[in-house]
């Protein structure tokens, strides 16, 4: 509702006014009334209304001088003026006034709606870019102090208060004593938040929400009580509440004892608020408890890894995270290090075997480190054993068929100067893995079957072709023509010459 006050010196005439406006349906509400300007420069100044509805020709202080007064005092509030004169001086005092109407008397329903419909109009447009102001400042306040906040690991940069403008910002830096709380989850943003509150995304974290909240009392948990209310009414938060600090300048301190509280809660958690000892001031430092702790199916793991068995190596991690959630000794700070040792784990193993190293595409293993969210975790890690598994060849190629891709890449290749080495890299196999599977499956060495095609190929070009002898070693792979000579007499019982004009004559 908007509020309006009505000024004139003829109380038959402000009933009028006032019964009119009743009777319009406009969402107003009548908050008082004076019969001259001076009184209704008071009425103003104690009921501070949105609409203004005046006469100009009043007693002690008239229209003219009343405008000027409520303009300076007042500038917010909407004029209305109302008179019996269409005299230039009262004109032209409105227009300077910024008046949204001017009405002369006698007037109809419709003239006097015109306005006042105008005036709201006016009233909701400033109302509008104040907001808009205000949000952006917040805004930018918000950013600048998430930043400060969550980043200053050291404690090295102090908080100036005088930076920030936006008054719920305000508000907050100059309490009397401080709180921080990490949430998981956007949840947190339906939580309606108390006065001194201020709540944003973590800058690092997807999918976490800080929260600081201040309060004018010291040494009464005030700060973190009113964080604890907040968020313990609404279902499924997963959060942790910092003990109470008594300078804005301690704050990280304290939201890094929050996150450390978040990490201890038992993985999986769906529910639950944990908060910080009183006065126990550690800065959440305090070190994850638990025996030292192996994975009984880790070599099965490997193993399908090694063989690129998605189904089965997906089927292990899973029951590796159930016996996660089974336990509260495995915290979330201990879930996360186990993943990041396991990653490694993989690592050395498939590298042994297949050349799988960090560089290989594994993009997940920050995401191991940082994810506060148990769901999310699960998710990475999962993503991460299917990146392994489309890495390994004998996903799709097994024994006979890998070696058939081989061959058929030697074939394609056997002109450049390939390599063992080479070829391995190429199919992420370990050299000497590539030289037992290949002659296991094919009966020829590496090397055998590469010589075997290039010593082909130099016979159909000897038979087809007029090129020189010198120039076929090149084409086929030999930049050494004394060492193809070698090579070729041996394999054919000819030297390449001898063995084209025996062609030639035969």
């Amino acid at each position: 509702m908007y509020r309006y006050v009505v000024i004139d010196d003829e109380m038959l005439i402000r009933k009028a006014i006032i019964k009119k406006i009743s009777s319009l349906e406009l969402p107003l509400a009548w908050v008082g009334e004076a019969e001259d300007g001076e009184e209704g420069l008071m009425l103003v100044e104690r009921e501070k209304p949105d609409i203004v509805l005046t006469d100009m020709r009043m007693p002690v202080m008239d229209g003219v001088q009343f405008l000027q007064a409520v303009t300076e005092r007042r500038s917010e509030a909407q004029l209305i003026v109302i008179s019996g004169y269409s005299d230039f001086e009262y004109t032209r005092e409105a227009i300077v006034s910024s008046a949204a109407g001017y009405i002369l008397k006698p007037f109809d329903d419709s003239e006097l709606r015109q306005a006042l419909t105008k005036a709201i109009e006016r009233i909701e447009q400033t109302r509008l870019s104040r907001r808009n102001a205000t949000g952006i400042e917040l805004e930018l306040d918000l950013v600048r102090f998430a930043t400060w906040l969550c980043r200053n690991s050291d404690d090295e940069t102090s908080l100036r208060i005088e930076a920030y403008s936006s008054e719920p910002m305000r508000r907050l830096l100059s309490a009397g004593s401080f709180a921080a709380a990490v949430a998981l989850g956007s949840v947190t943003a339906a939580v309606r938040l108390p006065e001194g509150c201020v709540r944003f995304l973590h800058p690092d974290m997807p999918g976490t929400t800080v929260l600081v909240c201040s309060d004018i009392s010291v040494g009464r948990q005030a700060a973190s009580s009113k964080l604890y209310a907040c968020l313990a009414g609404e279902e499924g938060v997963v959060a942790a509440i910092s003990s109470e600090c008594s300078s804005v300048q301690a704050l990280p301190r304290a939201y890094r004892e929050a996150v450390s509280l978040l990490e201890s809660l038992p993985f999986g958690r769906t529910a639950g608020i944990q908060r910080a000892e009183a006065g126990r001031g550690d800065g959440g430092k305090e070190a994850d408890g638990g025996a030292e702790w192996r994975w009984s199916r880790v070599e099965d793991f490997l193993y399908e890894l090694e063989e690129g068995n998605e189904a089965q190596a997906l089927r292990l991690a899973g029951e590796l995270f159930a016996e996660f959630r089974s336990m509260e000794v495995f915290t979330m700070r201990r879930v996360r290090k186990i993943c990041r040792t396991l990653y490694h784990r993989i690592v050395e193993h498939l590298g042994e075997v297949h050349r799988i190293t960090p560089d290989s595409g594994l993009e997940t293993l920050s995401q191991l480190s940082y994810e506060p969210d148990a769901q999310a975790l699960e998710k990475h890690f999962l993503q991460l054993v299917r990146d392994t598994v489309a890495q390994v060849p004998s996903r799709t190629a097994k024994g006979a068929e890998l070696a058939q891709q081989i061959k058929h890449y030697i074939d394609r290749h056997s002109a450049q100067q390939l390599t063992l080495e080479e070829v391995a890299d190429r199919f992420f196999l370990h050299p000497v893995y590539l030289s037992v599977m290949f002659k296991e499956k094919t009966g020829e060495t590496f090397q055998d079957y590469l010589r075997r095609i290039r010593m082909e190929r130099a016979k159909h070009l000897l038979l087809t072709t007029k090129y020189r002898v010198d120039r076929i070693s090149v084409m086929i792979g030999y930049e050494n023509t004394k060492y193809f000579y070698k090579v070729f007499k041996k394999e054919t019982g000819f030297t390449p010459a001898d063995f084209r004009q025996r062609q030639v004559e035969g």
